[in-house]
């Protein structure tokens, strides 16, 4: 058995797990893949229509940015052109999270943008999270619509949808739905007492560097450390 693949696979069914205790998504929404340590033509995805808690190692499906199917016991997820086209096109990118949380769904639903209203959630994105336009699930079109929206930031909502989020290996990605996720809550209550106060560009940009810094190290070299 390849280790690379069996570890792989485990970290992907760890962090789902994280996903449905923190309510970042629901019942089987939302899915998640990670670049293979060594063969960063591969990643480990999440199967399509299988609840998070009842996830195996062996449900994770090994596919290529290709979009070929490797090694699956189940179909992957739906969205599989979404992740496959997006790390493709990015090698930078370990990893990809797409989250269904209440806050990030409500901020999707508007279309509205979140401004840098904290330090951390710009450290975790890079600055302002964006709207992309609305795309056709299950298609291409989601990969092409967030290209823009993704420019320099780690995360963007997509209309309608949800969050997606990319970073140099899982850990970062995972990081970045989680932040955001709480700042929308936050954003959201401070529109309903009227107040709403941005960082200063000086600071934000300062900050971003450290969002900036995980892709010092190409993606694979980062998840084989």
């Amino acid at each position: 058995m390849n280790e690379n693949w069996q570890r792989t696979r485990q970290d992907v069914v760890d962090y789902c797990r994280r996903l449905q205790a923190e309510h970042l998504v629901y019942y089987t929404a939302g899915n998640i893949s990670a670049r293979i340590p060594g063969e960063p033509n591969l990643l480990a995805m999440t199967p399509t229509s299988t609840p998070y808690d009842a996830l195996e190692p062996e449900d994770i499906c090994i596919v290529s940015t290709s979009g070929e199917i490797v090694e699956a016991r189940k179909e992957p997820t739906s969205e599989l052109l979404m992740h496959t086209l997006i790390c493709a096109r990015r090698p930078e990118v370990g990893a990809v999270v797409h989250t269904h949380g209440a806050g990030v769904m409500t901020m999707a639903n508007l279309g509205w943008d979140l401004p840098p209203i904290l330090t951390g959630l710009v450290e975790a994105a890079g600055g302002d999270v964006r709207s992309a336009p609305y795309s056709k699930p299950e298609s291409a079109e989601m990969a092409d619509l967030t290209a823009d929206a993704l420019v320099d930031r780690g995360a963007c909502f997509m209309r309608f949808h949800g969050l997606l989020a990319v970073g140099a290996d899982l850990a970062h990605a995972y990081r970045t739905v989680a932040v955001v996720e709480g700042a929308c809550e936050v954003y959201l209550r401070l529109r309903q007492l009227g107040d709403v106060h941005l960082l200063p560009e000086s600071e934000i940009e300062w900050i971003a560097e450290a969002w900036k810094s995980q892709f010092a190290v190409p993606a694979e070299s980062s998840a084989s450390s």
